[in-house]
C-alpha cells in the first residue's frame, strides 16, 4: 500500500505544552495520563486526513497524515521557498527532480517537529492525475517517533503528544504494533495485530492514505476463510493506491478491532488484483479509512501500541 502507493516513492525508497484536564482525559480514548502538546482540527483533503502546518516561518500549508509510509514528502516548490537542500546525492535510477532532504522544523498548532526526513519532489502531476490529494506534502510515521498520535475521526481532531520518555498505559481495545517490511525488500511499515474480519483475527498495515476498509492479501485469503468472497467479480478503483488500481470488492459480515465493531451493515472487504503490490505473506491485510471514519485511532510510537475506540453517538 503506502510504500508502494506511488511508484516514484518506491524508487526513492529503494535507490505550549498543555496538560490534559480531567475532562479532556475522559474524552481521549486509548491512553491514560498523557500530555498532548497539540490538538488541532483534523481536516479532509480529498477524502484523506490532513492538517494545517507551517515549515519554519513560512505560510500555512496542508500536510497529509500518512501512517502507511516510511517517507514524508514535501512538494519541491514548497521546499525551494523554505530553503531546503538535498542531504545526499541522488541514487542511481531516481526520478529527475526527486531528492532526500530534512525539514528543520514543522509547526502543527503548538507542536514543533524537528529535523524531519523527507523526499522533495514536484507533486503537481500526481495531484492533477488524482494519485495524490491536494496537499503540499505528507507526514509519514517516522515524523512522530516516540510520540502518541491520535486521529479522532469522530470529533475531527488530531492530537499529538510530546516525545515520551516513560511508558504510557494503553486502555480499552488495545494491541501491539510492529515495524515490518512490505515484502522481503521493502521499507518498514506499521503493522498491528487485533483486527478482525467475520470474527477471525488478522494482522494489518495501518494506512491512513488508503481509503478502503480491509484489503486482504492473497496469501491470507484461505487463512481468513475468505475464499468464497475473493471470487467476486465486482471491482472498485483506488486512485491513491499504486498509482491508481482496481481492487476486487465483496460484502463482509463484520469488521472490527479486538471486540470493537467498526463495520457491520454494508461492510466491505477488498482483494488485490495483479496491479496491487503484496507483502510476501508477512502480514494479512492493509486497513484504511473506511473502517475509521467515526472512530478514534490512537497510535503510540514509543510503546508501539494501538487502540481503537468507537465513541457513543448522542442524539
Amino acid at each position: 500500500m503506502s510504500l508502494y502507493r506511488r511508484a516514484p516513492l518506491l524508487l526513492a525508497s529503494i535507490a505550549l505544552t498543555v496538560y490534559v484536564s480531567p475532562l479532556h482525559a475522559q474524552q481521549t480514548a486509548g491512553v491514560t495520563s498523557v500530555t498532548f502538546t497539540a490538538e488541532v482540527p483534523l481536516l479532509d483533503c480529498d477524502g484523506t486526513p490532513c492538517v494545517d502546518a507551517r515549515i519554519g516561518d513560512g505560510r500555512v500549508i496542508r500536510l497529509g497524515i500518512d501512517t502507511g509510509n516510511f517517507d514524508s514528502v514535501v512538494d519541491s516548490k514548497i521546499a525551494e521557498v523554505a530553503g531546503l537542500k538535498p542531504t545526499e546525492s541522488p541514487k542511481p535510477g531516481a526520478p529527475a527532480g526527486m531528492y532526500r532532504t530534512a525539514i528543520p522544523s514543522i509547526h502543527i498548532g503548538m507542536l514543533t517537529l524537528t529535523q524531519v526526513p523527507a523526499i522533495g519532489m514536484d507533486l503537481t502531476e500526481m495531484i492533477s492525475q488524482k494519485q495524490m490529494p491536494h496537499v503540499a506534502g505528507t507526514l509519514a510515521y517516522p515524523a512522530f517517533k516516540d510520540r502518541i498520535v491520535q486521529l479522532d475521526f469522530a470529533a475531527h481532531k488530531l492530537r499529538v503528544s510530546d516525545v515520551l520518555t516513560a511508558h504510557v498505559r494503553c486502555t480499552g481495545a488495545c494491541d501491539t504494533m510492529a515495524l515490518i517490511t512490505f515484502g522481503k525488500e521493502g521499507p518498514a511499515i506499521v503493522v498491528a495485530d487485533g483486527f478482525e474480519i467475520n470474527g477471525v483475527k488478522a494482522s494489518a498495515q495501518i494506512d491512513t492514505m488508503y481509503t478502503g476498509s480491509l484489503l486482504v492479501y492473497t496469501a491470507s485469503i484461505e487463512k481468513l476463510s475468505l475464499s468464497g468472497a475473493a471470487r467476486t467479480t465486482d471491482f472498485r478503483l483506488f486512485p491513491l493506491t499504486d498509482g491508481g488500481v482496481n481492487m476486487k470488492v465483496a460484502e463482509a459480515q463484520s469488521e472490527g478491532f479486538n471486540g470493537v465493531t467498526l463495520a457491520k451493515e454494508g461492510a466491505k472487504v477488498y482483494f488485490p488484483t495483479d496491479a496491487v503490490h503484496e507483502p510476501d505473506g508477512l502480514f494479512d491485510a492493509t486497513v484504511g479509512l473506511e473502517l475509521f471514519h467515526d472512530a478514534v485511532l490512537t497510535l503510540d510510537f514509543h510503546d508501539m501500541t494501538i487502540a481503537v475506540a468507537k465513541p457513543v453517538k448522542t442524539s
